[in-house]
């Protein structure tokens, strides 16, 4: 069976207008409390919810299924086997041929499970289908969809047999899987199989996005995911701060279109200075700079070492260039400190400064002394971030001067909040932890790219697959998109989050003209 939807569908929600609310990223906690107070203090039965929940799962499923097809539901104890009973009940009376695996047996369903699987077997009766209650695996050849509905976001445990058997011999099976609400044996809130999990095609989401369907093995566990909505009321959902972000194009290029003024000038239209480049690495603010300049800003400036002028003339002749010291000098030192601080102060703007700027001990005092003294927004990139290391009070005494926003990959976060930060939970704690006690925006790269603003309380996940930008050159390009989107917004989060999303576009937009691997330069 297709996915029910595509990365496409998604970001056609996104375009049209999405609910803020559709986009938050739920941990268990925070699902259970919200299922909680909707039905103590709003007075919404939870056996209402579970009825709502499988409705609209089933409505998604009829999209691809039609009478006479077979679906097998493996079920558990708890809620999640209640949302497969009602799904099964729906589709038997729409003409699905039903068959249940309960693989914990029949005894010991929660009270709301209990109950449906009881109108599952009376519906049987009274319309005269025939539902086939499994007391061990079988051949599921012949199948045209497998109903995941053992575990739900509560497991927190490894899986253990016979369930984890059972688990392997699904995803062997061949048989497209369909999970609910989180596939089995993946962690809520980490996205870490618990020893074994479902591998689905498809994922459907209640009432809010599970974050583990966005973190660690979550994305490649839970296929395409799809949310169905339940009535929440949103006043419980302040709770939830993760969001994704929102992949709307119009929206994002629309900051980059301010009309200028009639009295504008080059230098109060968007101006970005690009602070980087050392023997070896001349193309990696070229890129940057570049990049930012495609965004049609004022002016964008290249501040570089003097040494390599000619290297720098032919690689970015739109660009306008400020050589710091003299023709021997190839590498960024402390005495380019001053000329490089009039060179902001005359022409203030976006500074970026690291890419390819090297990592000698007098490039890096340099880079120490360009952030404790520049002003106004700054993007540290690439290995002007090595500098940073143990200067968190460096950092918080620049971030009260304007916004900062680092862009670290997953090495080079766990260099600067000296944590561990192999998985996706533990970067997204070290990047919010890190901006929390920094005041500076993080925008940690990898799979999701994690944005976090401790300015404006935000954390942001990308909803897509980011390793199409694990090239080399990419970073460059992103540091220059940002820089630009942030000479158009005072916030640092919507900057980044905008930068983000309009790669994604551009990256899309490239590879439908009939280039599959886009490079750097396609971006400039």
């Amino acid at each position: 069976m297709p996915g029910l939807t595509d990365h496409t569908r998604y970001t056609s929600m996104q375009n049209s207008g999405i609910n803020h609310y559709d986009l938050l990223l739920a941990t268990a906690a925070q699902s259970r409390e919200i299922d909680r107070l909707t039905i103590e203090e709003l007075g919404l039965p939870g056996e209402t919810l579970m009825e709502i929940a499988g409705s609209r799962a089933a409505d998604l499923l009829k999209e691809k299924l039609i009478p006479g097809d077979s679906v097998l539901f493996v079920c558990g104890k708890g809620n999640n086997a209640g949302d497969a009973f009602v799904i099964a009940r729906l589709l038997t009376d729409y003409g699905i041929h039903a068959a249940i695996y309960p693989v914990m047996g029949t005894d010991g369903f929660s009270d709301d499970a209990q109950k449906n699987y009881d109108r599952l077997l009376k519906l049987a009766g009274i319309s005269g289908k025939k539902i086939a209650v499994w007391q061990d695996w079988q051949d599921p050849s012949g199948f045209d969809l497998i109903v995941d509905g053992i575990f739900g976001t509560g497991i927190d445990k490894e899986v253990r047999q016979p369930v984890s058997d059972i688990i392997g011999k699904m995803n062997r099976s061949g048989i497209p899987v369909c999970a609910l609400d989180i596939p089995s044996g993946i962690h809520c809130d980490t996205g870490r199989t618990l020893g074994t999990a479902v591998r689905a095609e498809t994922t459907i989401q209640f009432g809010l996005n599970k974050l583990g369907c966005y973190l660690g093995d979550g994305p490649d566990c839970a296929g395409t995911r799809v949310l169905a909505s339940l009535p929440f009321p949103n006043r419980y959902k302040h709770s939830v701060s993760v969001r994704l972000a929102e992949m709307n194009r119009e929206a994002t290029e629309a900051l980059l279109h301010t009309p200028p003024s009639r009295r504008s000038h080059k230098y109060n239209n968007g101006v970005v200075h690009v602070i980087g480049g050392s023997p070896g690495l001349t193309g990696a603010p070229a890129y940057t700079a570049r990049a930012a300049w495609t965004l049609g800003l004022g002016a964008v400036s290249l501040i570089h070492p003097a040494g390599w002028q000619t290297a720098a003339t032919l690689e970015t002749p739109s660009i306008i260039r400020y050589p710091a010291g003299g023709d021997t000098d190839h590498h960024f030192t402390p005495d380019h400190i001053e000329q490089v601080l009039n060179t902001l102060r005359e022409k203030p703007g976006v500074a970026v400064i690291g890419p390819g700027i090297g990592r000698n001990e007098g490039t890096m005092a340099f880079c120490r002394e360009i952030i404790r003294r520049s002003e106004g927004p700054l993007v540290i990139d690439a290995d002007a971030l090595r500098c940073l290391a143990g200067a968190g009070a460096l950092l918080k005494e620049r971030s009260e001067k304007g916004p900062v926003v680092l862009t670290p990959h997953p090495g080079e976060l766990k260099a600067l909040t000296d944590t561990g930060s192999g998985d996706d939970s533990d970067r997204l704690r070290a990047a919010i932890s890190y901006s929390e006690s920094t005041g500076a925006t993080v925008l940690a790269k990898g799979n999701p790219v994690i944005v976090h603003s401790a300015e404006e309380k935000k954390t942001i996940l990308t909803p897509y697959d980011s390793t199409i930008f694990a090239r080399a050159g990419f970073g460059d390009i992103l540091a220059g998109n940002l820089a630009a989107f942030l000479s158009r917004t005072s916030q640092p989060s919507r900057g980044s989050e905008a930068a983000l999303v309009y790669g994604y576009h551009k990256w899309n937009e490239i590879v439908s003209r009939g280039k599959p691997f886009p490079e750097p330069s396609d971006f400039t």
